[in-house]
C-alpha cells in the first residue's frame, strides 16, 4: 500500500541533538567511516530489520533524522516527530558516539507522544542496557548483534499489550518500575534468514513516499558507497573493538561467529552492480571462515563481472592465492588492513598476532 502507516518507525539520530544550535569541537573519525562527525549514517542493520519485519507483517519504516536535519537547516524535528503515530519507535545507540543525540531524541519524543514507547538497540545498548533504563525516555533495550525476531515479538507484544516475559534479550521495567532482564539467549548460529535488505530500502521509500529520510550520510550522491553484510561476530579479540569475539560473547550472547551464505553475498553485489556504480565494501573478512568459504565467494562474485570497486577487509595476512584468485577475477578492488603498529609486541597487545614479516610479505 502507497504511504502506509507504520506500525515501528526507526530513528537514527546525530550524535549531538543540538549541533545546529551549539558550537562542538568533533573528534578524529576515520577515513573508512564516509560520513561527518555529526554520525548521520546508519547502520546497516537498520535495513535488515525493516525487511524482516515487514516480510513478518509489520509495517517498518527507516528515517535517517540526523540527515534530514543536516539537509536543512530549518527542519523542524519536534513537527515532522508529531506527524508520526507508529506503535513504537526504535532509536539505535551502536556507536557510542550517538549517546547524547538517541537520549535527547528519545526525551523529545516523549514530550511529543508520552504514551508511545521507546526501544533501544545496537551495541553500545546492549553493553550500557542497565546504565539505559535509568532514563525514564527510554522503555526497553533489546540486546544483542542479531534483533530481527526479537524486535518482531516485542512489537506484537506492544500491539497486543501482551506480557514481555518470553521476549528473549529484553531489558524493560515491570508494572512496579523493577528493572526486568529477560535472558540473552537469541544470537543465531545462521544467517540465511536475512533477506534482501537493499530491495527493503527502494520497497520503504515507495511505500512511504519518503525518499529523504533513507539516504545514507551527507554527500552519498557525490561520493556514494555501498556495503555488503557478511558475517556477524568475529574471530578476532583486538582489545579496543567492541565488536571483537570477547566483547560479543560477553554483551551479545554471540558465542560463535555466523557467517552468510557465499550466494547471498554474492546476490547482494550483483543487486548493487545493476543500482549503482559506486564502490561495494564486503564488511568483514571472507577469510574468517577458511580458505573454501573464501573461495566459494569469489569464484560466484567472479561469474557477475562487477565493473564496481570492491573493497576487501583483510583481519590477518591471507594466503597468496587469496590475492592471486582476486586479482584474476576482479578488475577494480582494493584491501583494507589495520595492523595498528610497526611493532610487533604493540601489534600483539592490541590482539593482532601476526609477525612483521607475514606483513610485509602481504604488502
Amino acid at each position: 500500500m502507497l504511504f502506509s502507516k507504520p506500525d515501528l518507525v526507526l530513528l537514527h539520530p546525530p550524535s549531538i541533538y543540538d549541533f545546529r544550535r551549539i558550537t562542538t569541537v568533533p573528534s578524529p573519525i576515520s577515513d573508512l567511516v564516509p560520513s561527518t562527525p555529526i554520525f548521520e549514517m546508519y547502520p546497516i542493520g537498520f535495513s535488515f530489520l525493516g525487511e524482516y519485519l515487514e516480510r513478518n507483517g509489520i509495517n517498518t519504516r527507516v528515517i535517517n533524522l540526523a540527515q534530514r536535519m543536516m539537509d536543512k537547516e530549518r527542519f523542524d524535528v519536534p513537527r515532522f516527530l508529531s506527524k508520526l503515530n507508529p506503535a513504537a519507535f526504535g532509536i539505535d545507540l551502536h556507536w557510542l558516539t550517538h549517546t547524547q543525540g538517541a537520549l535527547e531524541l528519545a526525551r523529545l519524543l516523549k514530550e511529543i507522544h508520552p504514551q508511545i514507547p521507546t526501544i533501544f538497540g545496537g551495541y553500545s545498548a546492549s553493553y550500557f542496557h542497565r546504565q539505559l533504563m535509568d532514563y525514564p525516555q527510554v522503555d526497553y533495550v533489546l540486546r544483542g548483534d542479531s534483533t530481527e525476531e526479537p524486535l518482531r515479538m516485542l512489537v506484537e507484544k506492544i500491539i497486543e499489550k501482551g506480557d514481555l516475559d518470553s521476549v528473549p534479550n529484553l531489558t524493560y521495567r515491570d508494572v512496579n518500575g523493577g528493572v526486568v532482564e529477560n535472558p540473552l539467549t537469541y544470537s543465531p548460529a545462521s544467517l540465511e534468514y536475512l533477506g534482501n535488505n537493499y530491495a527493503y530500502i527502494i520497497r520503504s521509500a515507495l511505500k512511504y513516499g519518503d525518499w529523504k529520510s533513507l539516504k545514507a550520510f551527507w554527500n552519498w550522491w557525490k561520493y556514494p558507497i555501498t556495503m555488503v553484510l557478511t558475517c556477524r561476530g568475529c574471530t578476532q579479540g583486538c582489545a579496543f573493538c567492541g565488536g571483537s569475539q570477547d566483547a560479543l560473547s560477553r554483551y551479545c550472547g554471540r558465542g560463535q561467529i555466523a557467517f552468510r551464505p557465499p550466494e547471498r553475498i554474492a546476490y547482494d553485489v550483483e543487486l548493487l552492480s545493476k543500482l549503482s556504480a559506486a564502490p561495494i565494501f564486503l564488511v568483514g573478512d571472507i577469510n574468517q571462515a577458511g580458505r573454501d568459504y573464501a573461495m566459494e565467494t569469489l569464484e560466484l562474485i567472479s561469474h557477475l563481472d562487477p565493473k564496481n570497486h570492491l573493497i576487501f577487509e583483510l583481519f590477518e595476512p591471507p594466503s597468496r592465492d587469496f590475492f592471486d584468485r582476486v586479482a584474476s577475477d576482479l578488475d577494480h578492488f582494493d584491501f583494507q588492513m589495520s595492523p595498528e603498529s610497526h611493532d610487533e609486541e604493540i601489534r600483539a597487545a592490541t590482539g593482532k598476532q601476526y609477525p612483521n614479516e607475514d606483513l610485509e610479505r602481504t604488502i
